[in-house]
């Protein structure tokens, strides 16, 4: 027991015995990867309100939109890729137009993304487009599946128009950006990226255009029990480092997640008390910790805070009110999961199927 003992200090010991991460303005330091690499991709928790909060202050920054074409989302769906350009572009479109681009993504009707950090992103992007020359205009590309609902009839019908997601936001990164001499700036979930397993976003795009991406996740706070080597680091909100080597990256990467499904009343429970993002299941780890270190899911982190600080953006709920709305969301649930929302959902916005069959 004593050697068992002796060996776990020596393990624990060795993680923070490694060489310090070095803290640098985030701003500054993304601008200047891209004058290393065409693309920086940023990993996201979904609703991420200090996340949207330090972009606002990125893209508005003359070292960025001097120097970036492009920002592709997950947030939008592709096949209403003319209305966000008209949006974008500052022309006039109806609200109810706009919507359907992030109405309609492949997640519906459980996707996050009527947090209105979303929409104040893309309102941002015009109005700066408004103000600076014409040649230093971003566009904003929609980089979910192009899926149409109304030819969706079924579980099957849906897979097959869905597809690879990754795939899928990789080709418009190859297209759209890379194929074009391009620089742009990858939002999307930080599963969507690694170098731990090929049929991620950046692997699919190095592929074809090795060494072409720098990925960054966005986080607050530095995972469960490090909370006191994180307070000595003292970092405030948008400082970024790399992690190759020092601590942090040679930290374990996160375990196997099951997905447990909930009773109709434990998921009207969590509907009522969640303050995350919308979700249709509870997550729980599972199995032996990862063979693969946090260094092999992305080069950089990108500090918001501490976990006590993660907020979320908010949701406007009342768009639920639409009977016609109701009925279309309810539809597309018992297509993905055999489950009609729950009824009080509708009141907060996250909304949540009966059980995750």
């Amino acid at each position: 027991m004593k050697k068992l003992l002796i060996v776990a200090l020596i393990c624990s010991s060795n993680i923070y015995a490694q060489k310090e991460p070095v803290g640098t303005e985030g701003i500054q330091t993304i601008i200047d990867l891209f004058q290393k690499k065409p693309i920086v991709a940023i990993g996201e928790t979904h609703g991420h309100l200090q996340l949207y909060q330090f972009l606002t202050k990125l893209v508005q920054t003359e070292g960025f939109y001097k120097n970036v074409n492009d920002i592709l989302i997950e947030s939008g769906n592709a096949l209403y890729q003319e209305t966000l350009d008209e949006y974008i572009s500052g022309k006039d479109v109806e609200f109810s137009d706009l919507q359907k681009v992030w109405l309609n993504t492949t997640q519906s009707p459980v996707d996050p993304w009527s947090i209105d950090v979303y929409y104040n992103f893309l309102k941002t992007i015009r109005e700066l487009n408004n103000l600076i020359p014409k040649n230093y205009r971003i566009r904003i590309i929609a980089a979910d599946s192009s899926i149409s609902w109304k030819n969706i009839n079924t579980k099957e019908d849906y897979l097959k128009e869905r597809g690879s997601r990754e795939e899928f936001y990789a080709k418009i990164a190859i297209n759209e950006v890379l194929s074009k001499n391009h620089k742009a700036l990858l939002i999307n979930g930080g599963a969507h990226f690694g170098d731990h397993r090929v049929t991620t976003v950046n692997q699919r795009i190095e592929k074809v255009y090795p060494k072409s991406i720098t990925v960054i996740l966005a986080k607050s706070g530095l995972w469960k029990g490090n909370e006191s080597i994180e307070e000595k680091l003292n970092w405030s909100i948008g400082t970024i480092a790399k992690v190759k080597d020092n601590w942090i990256g040679l930290l374990p990467g996160p375990r196997r997640i099951a997905i447990v499904t909930p009773t109709n009343n434990n998921s009207k429970k969590l509907s009522s008390t969640s303050n995350a993002p919308t979700s249709v299941s509870i997550q729980k780890p599972i199995g032996s910790p990862s063979k693969y270190k946090r260094q092999d899911y992305f080069d950089y982190i990108l500090y918001l805070g501490t976990s006590k600080d993660l907020k979320y953006g908010n949701i406007d709920a009342s768009i639920y009110t639409s009977d016609k709305l109701w009925k279309e969301l309810n539809r597309r649930s018992m297509i993905r999961f055999n489950h009609k929302l729950i009824e009080d959902s509708r009141k907060t916005g996250k909304l949540r199927p009966e059980a995750y069959n």
